[in-house]
């Protein structure tokens, strides 16, 4: 009677439990990885020298992970556990993969007068979070991929690979306009040396705004219907869903800001001041309108 309740295939038990000791596999080699990848010992950093900014990015990096770990093990069982094991493995490693990609990228094209690792292993704070957050926004679109994709095996993969890409465009153009807005804000000042003094409050709303948008083109996965015979098709109207999901957030959220904030000179507080209570409210905004226009899509 109780089991009637249960919205679970008991039969499918043997499944669940091949993806989640895949899944630990890949989450308990993040460890490894971030240390590997950064050539220096995550022991060493987190335990001996205390780096509170290197356990914050791997912090990021392990939930991160998780985050794109739902999308891997959703979706239909394969044909057999082989075959199960076999496609949670594969997309396991591509989206570790595209995400470490993109950290590399971020930190490189991004703020090339600024390198993130380096900083972090500084022990800067700001640079930790902004790379946290980078890793969880990247983790939003790979896991909406990949729960959008179905039917054929490598066709899948293609399109997971080819809309992360394309969202990383739209990534880009967000950052172009943070980097933007800082300068006008400040008289030709540059967004990345705020960061290299360690502004945290500027690090919130910057690495929040990359997630509002991540979760809003994330949400554009639901509104449009995923066909692999057509994908060129309805790869168009994705990203065309997606950038204008990306400029209807930032515009929402400037008014919601000058509702929630009146008479507040954002970027003396946040930019200048590094008003930490200014910058995560503004930050929370972002989020807030990608969490809402989710909602409203998938409703």
């Amino acid at each position: 009677m109780f089991m009637d309740f249960l919205n679970v295939d008991v039969d499918l038990a043997s499944y669940y439990l091949v993806d989640f000791l895949i899944a630990l596999v890949l989450l308990s080699a993040m460890r490894f990885l971030s240390g590997l990848v950064g050539n220096v010992s995550a022991t060493k950093e987190i335990a001996h020298n205390d780096n509170k900014a290197f356990g914050i990015s791997l912090a990021g990096a392990m939930v991160a992970v998780s985050i794109m770990l739902m999308g891997v093990v959703s979706g239909d069982a394969g044909y057999n556990l082989a075959n199960e094991a076999l496609t949670v493995i594969l997309f396991g490693v591509i989206g570790i993969t595209l995400m470490w990609l993109t950290r590399i990228a971020f930190d490189r094209l991004s703020f090339p007068g600024l390198s993130i690792h380096d900083q972090i292993m500084k022990g800067n704070m700001a640079a930790s979070i902004i790379d946290a957050c980078n890793m969880i926004a990247t983790a939003i679109i790979i896991k909406g991929a990949m729960v959008w994709v179905d039917g054929d095996l490598k066709m899948a993969l293609i399109a997971v690979v080819v809309s992360f890409l394309a969202s990383q465009v739209i990534m880009a153009l967000a950052t172009l306009y943070r980097v933007k807005v800082y300068e006008k804000r400040h008289k030709g000042s540059q967004l990345h040396t705020a960061i290299e003094e360690n502004n945290v409050a500027l690090a919130l709303r910057f690495s929040a705004y990359r997630i509002g948008i991540a979760i809003a083109v994330s949400a554009a996965f639901t509104a449009v219907e995923y066909d692999a015979d057509v994908f060129m098709s309805v790869f168009m109207v994705w990203f065309a869903a997606a950038l204008a999901l990306f400029v209807l957030l930032t515009l929402i959220a400037i008014v919601i800001r000058l509702a929630v904030l009146p008479r507040v000179n954002i970027g003396e507080e946040v930019g200048e001041q590094g008003n930490i209570a200014v910058g995560a409210i503004e930050g929370s905004i972002y989020i807030v309108v990608g969490l809402l226009l989710a909602g409203l899509i998938g409703a």
